[in-house]
């Protein structure tokens, strides 16, 4: 019977076989193709593995016929949504609520949609009606901390109170002391990450900096992970971790076991409340010392969480009574590395910061380019009070879905309804490609509150855009002047409306003004402590080794000095990366020097030898302008190197470019004329890196 398919189609579902429910589902409707309780099934199930249009197909002749069936209506409002047609999906909410007013299913997907039409605060509603009729079910406590992040009414005491409430459901049943057993020996530091977004996401661009930057020889470093999914991201986590730990479909009690097995003395959690989060075996107590850090912006209220590592900028003095952790000051909230998956790709020409583009449009563009669900009542408020005081500015919004009617509609008329006119605003969908060489079109970057922007803040800024933003009270209002802060432009934070509106003003107001700020943010930023992995890396060292030094001497293994990096499960030395370097340019393999060079970059975002090696080869490639350019780079990054200067004066020389100012740079570092330094030999490859002519042979670092 159509019954017996659906029953075992949903059983299959719900425990996680999601093949065998398609399967199921698909061999009932083969048999029964009317039936409505199939065909939902089956969309939902298609919607679980991401396959949306198909799972629309399936669920629209069911739809057509307007069904009393407050399942169907939940489902198509979750298809709706995964394909951003949000207005569509609240209205399928809205007729699950009427059939069902008190299904969580119904409740969860109006939150869902609410929340990306900018109405969070009827979404935070609907997500608590929902948990007064379900309040064990923890995903939806998930869904309405990380909802009540967007939501103006939002205090950090909030957030505080609600992530208690999560973290009372996810302790153990028995409480006691943690069972944990540190080492016995003096072995060094051991340090663990446990996170589930350990691939391409926001998280790895500052987890690689800090993973490429630890000392090993003081720290032994666990890395795990909780997704089984993986990509080049995870690759180089695996490279830079001594131990990488795959936890995906284990467990919880496996997990506890694991972890605990390895005796370490600190675990930071990567996640917070989102899905799949660490938290839920942390709440055994895994480590001597437990820390929260990038993932979620707020308290996980657990009881077992010692720290909550973040900056003062972020958490001024008063936020302690957000958290229920110890908050731990660093240097600044983490390091962030650009373009970490395509690391060479920051010495490219197209990410090269740029004039600031009204010199040439003759007009100011404002820009935002963030989460739809960022956009508030209050940040539309702010936007319109600068257009209003820009006469003949843009405003361009950067936001997925975008190239959708469904989406650009709704919110070019919550725009004109906050006064700001649809010809003023330039939409564009967001396209990975697009993630950086966007910001050359905008002028002056414009912050949504009262969740401010996150990694894009450090994207815009390493692009040299400005950006204005207002920092509230908690942590999640005040990231971006944290990151402000620490490239030494508090001037652009503010704390009023008033003042918001006022900032953005006098930046649009001086265009010459504007540029050379612009021109100056890369600069500051990594010249900032937002850059100094290393530094964020020793002060973090310096900070565990005394909280290990209560219950054990740490210790520390012996390597041989100088500079290099630990890969691969071995310090490398650059004498080693250098003699690769050389082995590998004579064979011209531009994938192993790729390979090696983003190896580097990992731990160095910019280093004198890759934009060397890069030049190199744009000159091998008959590009000469672009290895002058980058040969610059190198120059300029690695001081004080006679044979770098020597080749470059050759370099200018064969371009017919003007020598004068290297000449009187040589003169001024050196006492040396150009004259005489142009009488030297034109270095070669051997004597600018270092490496003996007999030396050249590959190396595993380039694998």
């Amino acid at each position: 019977s159509p019954r017996a398919y659906f029953l075992r189609a949903v059983s299959c579902l719900r425990l996680g076989n999601r093949n065998e429910a398609l399967r199921l589902s698909e061999q009932g409707l083969a048999r029964f193709p009317e039936d409505i309780e199939l065909r939902v099934v089956m969309g939902e199930t298609l919607m679980t593995i991401g396959r949306y249009p198909q799972a629309r197909a399936a669920l629209e002749p069911v739809i057509a016929q307007n069904p009393p069936m407050w399942q169907a209506w939940a489902t198509w409002s979750s298809v709706l949504y995964g394909l951003q047609d949000y207005p569509g999906a609240r209205d399928a909410a809205l007729r699950g609520r009427a059939l069902a007013p008190k299904e969580v299913s119904t409740l969860t997907a109006y939150a869902n949609a609410m929340k990306e039409t900018g109405k969070v605060g009827e979404a935070v509603g609907a997500l608590r009606e929902a948990i007064a009729i379900a309040p064990d079910q923890l995903l939806l406590r998930f869904n309405l901390l990380f909802t009540m992040l967007f939501d103006e009414n939002t205090t950090g005491l909030d957030l505080r109170h609600e992530a208690e409430r999560c973290a009372q459901l996810m302790m153990p049943a028995k409480r006691g002391a943690r069972a944990l057993h540190p080492s016995a020996d003096n072995g060094r530091i051991r340090l663990g990450l446990m996170s589930n977004d350990l691939m391409s996401h926001a998280c790895a661009y500052f987890v690689i900096p800090f993973l490429a930057n630890l000392d090993h020889t003081r720290v032994e470093v666990f890395v795990y992970s909780l997704n089984g999914h993986a990509d080049n991201i995870t690759e180089k986590v695996r490279y830079f971790a001594g131990h990488f730990v795959e936890l995906a479909g284990k467990t919880v009690k496996e997990v506890v076991d694991i972890v605990r097995a390895d005796q370490l003395d600190v675990l930071f959690d990567l996640g917070g409340y989102t899905r799949n989060t660490p938290l839920t075996y942390m709440a055994h107590g895994l480590a001597m010392k437990q820390l929260t850090w990038i993932g979620y912006p707020g308290t996980t209220g657990m009881p077992g969480m010692d720290y909550r590592l973040t900056e003062a900028m972020a958490d001024p003095e008063g936020n302690e009574a957000f958290c229920t952790e110890e908050l731990l000051h660093a240097p600044a909230i983490a390091s962030y590395f650009p373009l970490v998956a395509r690391p060479l790709d920051a010495y490219a020409a197209a990410y090269r910061v740029r004039p600031t583009p009204a010199l040439e449009n003759g007009h100011i563009t404002f820009g935002c380019c963030i989460n739809l669900a960022k956009i508030s009542a209050r940040t539309l408020r702010l936007w319109s009070g600068v257009l209003a005081r820009c006469p003949g500015s843009r405003l361009l919004v950067e936001c997925s879905g975008l190239d959708n009617d469904a989406v650009r509609v709704p919110l070019l008329e919550r725009m004109a309804a906050a006064g700001i006119a649809a010809e003023r605003v330039i939409c564009v969908p967001r396209e990975g490609k697009n993630q950086y060489v966007l910001y050359h079109r905008i002028d002056v970057l414009l912050d949504t509150a009262p969740l401010t922007a996150g990694a894009n803040a450090c994207d815009a800024l390493w692009m040299g855009v400005p950006l204005v933003t207002i920092a509230g009270q908690a942590f999640h209002e005040r990231i971006s002047a944290s990151f402000l802060n620490t490239i030494g432009l508090p001037g652009l934070i503010c704390t009023t409306d008033d003042q918001y509106i006022e900032t953005a003003v006098a930046l649009a107001s001086d265009v010459a003004q504007l540029d050379a700020l612009r021109m100056s943010i890369r600069t500051r930023f990594e010249g900032s402590a937002l850059s100094d992995a290393a530094g964020l890396c020793r002060w973090l060292e310096e900070e565990m080794a005394k909280w290990v030094s209560a219950y054990r001497t740490p210790g520390q293994i012996a390597r041989p000095d100088g500079e290099g990096l630990f890969f691969g499960g071995r310090w490398i030395s650059m004498e080693e990366i250098a003699t690769s370097l050389v082995g590998i340019m004579a064979t011209y393999d531009t994938d192993a020097l790729a390979n090696l060079l983003e190896n580097v970059s990992a731990k160095w975002s910019k280093h004198w030898l890759v934009a060397y090696a890069l030049s190199e080869l744009l000159y091998q490639q008959g590009d000469k302008a672009g290895a002058l350019d980058l040969l610059i780079d190198s120059a300029m990054l690695r001081k004080y190197s006679l044979p770098l200067y020597r080749l470059l004066l050759a370099r200018l020389d064969e371009l017919g470019q003007d020598k004068s100012a290297l000449a009187a740079f040589l003169q001024e570092s050196f006492g040396l004329d150009a004259a005489v330094v142009e009488a030297m030999p034109v270095p070669t490859i051997h004597e600018i890196t270092g490496v003996p002519a007999r030396a050249e042979q590959a190396d595993e670092v380039a694998a």
